[in-house]
């Protein structure tokens, strides 16, 4: 919401239309990922985007999009066939790589900067609708050792492997964890066989990798994707809370990095929420870096620190304990930041996640053309070039 400025509702273009034969979704500026993915299902096709099914489509696509498909089919703006923008002047335009191409560059990851997307009209890709997954999940003695094994193995696998992890305060009633583990303090490790789901290859991987370090619970299953999957962490990122993220781009997960995110949390991570280990790489990094707006393709494993409280007064405390072991990690993490996960509290940091002062300056050329009064400015924000 927008303090003294003006906020614009899209909820009421929710449309989602599927077109399997072209294999084209065009989707309603204001759709959530859960409705495209309840279009896409009947007709085994998805978008690649996002992890949960509440995010916004606009929002999630304009800054990148990072999903569980990712590895295989690289970021949401890369499925981007057209969109259907309105300019700070009112004037509606139809936007793709044969007009306004310099603008459609943009919109590949420079966020909301250049005008609102009214509709989007995406690549899908074929799939399921149901998918492989195996889950590991260590008991917190157990919970560096894995991650050990974990950073030694990711390299290793093909780009129809997704593999995360996730460091929880505590554990959510999910599919496969029993009623006693719920509420613990425990790390997750969970694998996603991006293709299809009876492929022997996947079973026998996704069955190997499930067995990683000393789990107390191992699991494998098939879920079906748009309602399964992508709405297994909608509970741990419910309405009505008080949220924190910090992201990195982990450049080396060493063994001295490991034991200080258990540290962090075993010992500091008093407030809700999960500190995660996103295995990107693969497709993402198949589009060139001055290919699109969106920059820092070339990062295999991300670091998300997701955090949750309720009362007002541990805003000061939380936000230092977030902000203190982001730092202590530098030593392993590299430039640049994820343009849809900067906070509150990083604007200055705007350049960096734009790829730097040259690709900036690119951007800031475009800003003046199509928004030159910056009426477009309350989100990570590009100033107009002079």
């Amino acid at each position: 919401m927008s303090d003294g400025g003006l906020t614009i509702d899209l909820s009421g273009l929710r449309e989602v239309t599927v077109d399997p034969e072209r294999k084209l979704v065009h989707v309603g500026g204001g759709c959530r990922l859960g409705d495209v993915d309840a279009a896409t299902a009947p007709h085994k096709l998805i978008v690649a985007a996002g992890i949960m099914s509440e995010t916004g489509v606009g929002g999630l696509a304009l800054g990148g999009g990072i999903g569980w498909f990712s590895r295989k089919h690289g970021l949401t703006c890369d499925s981007f066939v057209s969109l259907e923008l309105v300019r700070a002047s009112g004037e509606v335009i139809e936007v793709n790589a044969g007009s306004h191409p310099e603008l459609f560059w943009a919109l590949r990851g420079g966020g909301g900067n250049f005008g609102i997307v009214t509709r989007f009209t995406f690549g899908a890709h074929e799939f399921g609708p149901m998918m492989r997954i195996g889950v590991s999940v260590c008991e917190p003695e157990q919970a560096a050792a894995a991650l050990r094994e974990y950073a030694r193995v990711v390299p290793t696998l093909p780009r129809t492997v997704g593999w995360h992890a996730a460091l929880k305060h505590d554990m959510p009633a999910l599919p496969f964890v029993p009623p006693e583990y719920v509420g613990k303090r425990l790390m997750m490790l969970i694998s996603m066989w991006l293709d299809d789901a009876d492929d022997p290859e996947g079973v026998e991987l996704i069955n190997r990798l499930a067995e990683t370090g000393e789990p107390c619970l191992k699991a494998t299953t098939v879920l079906p994707f748009g309602a399964g999957v992508q709405r297994l962490i909608d509970v741990e990122f419910e309405d009505g809370h008080r949220y924190y993220t910090k992201e990195a781009h982990v450049a080396d997960l060493a063994d001295e990095a490991i034991d200080k995110l258990d540290a962090f949390w075993q010992n500091d991570m008093e407030m809700e929420g999960e500190v995660e280990i996103i295995g990107l790489g693969g497709a993402i990094g198949d589009v060139a870096e001055a290919g699109s707006a969106f920059s820092n393709r070339g990062y295999l494993l991300w670091l998300n620190f997701a955090m949750r409280w309720d009362d007002p007064a541990k805003d000061p405390d939380y936000i230092a304990r977030t902000r203190k072991i982001v730092a202590d990690l530098a030593p392993w993490t590299g430039p640049g930041v994820y343009v849809n996960m900067l906070n509150f509290d990083e604007q200055d940091r705007v350049v960096e996640a734009m790829g730097g002062p040259q690709k900036y300056g690119e951007l800031a050329r475009l800003k003046a053309e199509y928004d030159p009064q910056s009426l477009f400015r309350l989100n990570a924000d590009i100033l107009p070039a002079p």
